[in-house]
């Protein structure tokens, strides 16, 4: 067993070539989305927040239930890009890179891609370190990655350099296609 780690996105149990796999399907969470229009039961799932009125807790338990809450939704192929755009730190840096990767056959390996979480832990002052399993059609995928949540402007977000980690893991070489915020 060998520990990998890619920004801020680390696992233990790597094995073979889950690694590109386990990347792609989180990297495609996003894509997936885009493919399908970013329409698909947007409603079915709300989330519990994203008003303007609205600011989540930055400490205690209910900030562990924000942050994990807003990560699944991060995660979760059936939400609207939009909506998991607003999850994602400077999610706006993302969008042209996520319509441009939106007909590409990366968006192909996951139709029911998400994530889990297992475990969160508040650090300094608007930092939460983030344990979670990438699910495959509800099955687990990969275990015990580790990312960031970051909490600015009232609320949780998944770090970018999290996001930027699973992105360098799909795309390995290409990186030239990756958005400016990740080094492309």
């Amino acid at each position: 067993m060998r520990s990998i780690t890619c920004g801020a996105v680390r696992s233990t149990t790597w094995l073979g070539a889950r690694p590109v796999a386990v990347a792609l399907c989180a990297a495609s969470c996003l894509l997936l989305a885009a493919c399908s229009g970013g329409k698909a039961a947007a409603s079915a799932h709300p989330s519990p927040r994203r008003t303007a009125a609205l600011t989540e807790p930055s400490t205690g338990p209910a900030a562990v239930a924000a942050v994990k809450a807003d990560w699944q939704s991060f995660f979760n192929g059936a939400l609207s890009i939009p909506h998991r755009l607003k999850l994602l730190q400077d999610g706006q840096d993302f969008v042209q890179f996520i319509r441009s990767q939106a007909n590409t056959s990366i968006g192909a390996l996951v139709l029911e891609a998400g994530a889990k979480v297992s475990s969160v832990t508040l650090g300094p002052p608007g930092r939460a370190s983030v344990v979670y399993t990438i699910l495959l059609a509800g099955k687990p995928l990969e275990s015990n990655l580790h990312g960031t949540a970051v909490y600015s402007d009232g609320s949780w977000h998944v770090a970018a350099s999290t996001f930027c980690g699973l992105l360098h893991l799909a795309y390995g070489a290409k990186n030239r296609l990756l958005p400016a915020v990740c080094g492309g």
